[in-house]
């Protein structure tokens, strides 16, 4: 259930023992306690370190989280061990979970601690640490290795291209442009490895010790992994600034930069979000869009697809009564699975 690279390693392996025998006992979380209830203790800790060691979790059980977004109370029945991830193929496996934004109560849940490809949902943490670090405003020059790079998922950036921060981040969660990575990465810490650094360390400090990021992208590494519940952490983390609420709700627009000759031009976006009705992609004959339930919105989310991760999407709902709900699966065979799958969630559990 951990893995932890080198900065997480635990002191010592009777720790490590000690850490599943607590984590699987019955504890009083954090606001209430039932005879059901365990505590997701290897997320918190009182002094913003994380500590592998027996009393610090005890502690961990009534001291502050490291963030808001913590569900303290997860009952052995909400992990659902027995639930199918894929009806057609049985032993195909994945992670799923539906969590109430607003009462940031865990309705469901499915190998939500596993270990997980996050693709370009790996994006949301690049974003945070931009958020954490640079004034929207300032702008970035693209050089010829940001221009250069073709692999996966890139727009049109230039070289000599000048585009703000804000709309690298535009390009960066609706496109899901690898490019525009790189580019914010290369500005904030000179280097995509000193970057990498800082998203990890970003985590550290948000007390979620189950992540361990390789790149700024998504592209796949063997190493680059997390868990979902921890990318919930990190979508929390990002809706606490405006700017990030904000291009949620994009769907498509165009963005302003200056060309290399120093012209002012527009380049169009669109959402990798099928979920979002999207004029442009309603006319292409090769995009597809899926229906929401009856009554829900989408708020938000960030989608990711590798040959290993498969199809991925958190996604950030409200239904008709303005109830939030954050849904998510991992690793689903194709796209037309992924939208059927949290279509399904929703209409279970978002009521």
């Amino acid at each position: 259930m951990f893995f932890m690279n080198g900065r997480r390693k635990c002191k010592s392996a009777t720790a490590l023992i000690l850490i599943v025998l607590l984590f699987t006992s019955v504890l009083a979380g954090c606001g209430g306690s039932t005879e059901d209830t365990e505590l997701m203790g290897s997320y918190a800790a009182s002094d913003n370190v994380i500590n592998y060691d027996v009393g610090a979790m005890q502690e961990a059980t009534f001291a502050p989280l490291l963030s808001d977004w913590f569900i303290c109370d997860v009952t052995q029945s909400m992990m659902s061990e027995d639930y199918v991830f894929d009806e057609e193929k049985p032993k195909n496996t994945g992670s799923a979970f539906v969590i109430n934004r607003t009462t940031n109560e865990l309705l469901f849940g499915y190998n939500m601690l596993s270990s997980v490809y996050p693709a370009s949902i790996t994006k949301l943490l690049t974003t945070l640490v931009v958020l954490q670090h640079c004034d929207l405003k300032e702008t970035v020059t693209i050089d010829s290795f940001v221009a250069d790079m073709k692999r996966g998922s890139v727009t049109e950036l230039n070289e000599g291209d000048v585009i703000t921060v804000y709309n690298l981040l535009v390009l960066l969660l609706t496109n899901s442009a690898n490019n525009a990575a790189i580019a914010l990465a290369r500005y904030v810490a000179g280097t995509e490895e000193e970057f990498v650094v800082m998203m990890n360390e970003s985590m550290d400090n948000m007390g979620v010790n189950n992540t361990n990021f390789e790149n700024a992208s998504g592209l796949h590494l063997d190493k680059h992994k997390t868990t979902p519940y921890d990318m919930y952490i990190v979508y929390q983390e990002c809706t606490k600034y405006p700017a990030f609420r904000e291009i949620m709700k994009l769907t498509e627009g165009e963005y302003e930069y200056t060309n290399a000759k120093g012209e002012r031009c527009f380049r169009p976006y669109f959402t990798t979000n099928c979920f979002k009705t999207s004029k442009e992609r309603e006319k292409s004959s090769d995009s597809k869009t899926y229906p929401l339930p009856e009554g829900f919105k989408v708020l938000g989310g960030k989608t990711g697809t590798t040959n290993f991760a498969g199809y991925c999407l958190l996604l950030h709902v409200a239904d008709a009564d303005g109830t939030e709900y954050i849904v998510a699966a991992f690793h689903c065979e194709n796209e037309k699975k992924l939208y059927e799958k949290l279509y399904d969630l929703m209409v279970e559990y978002c009521k």
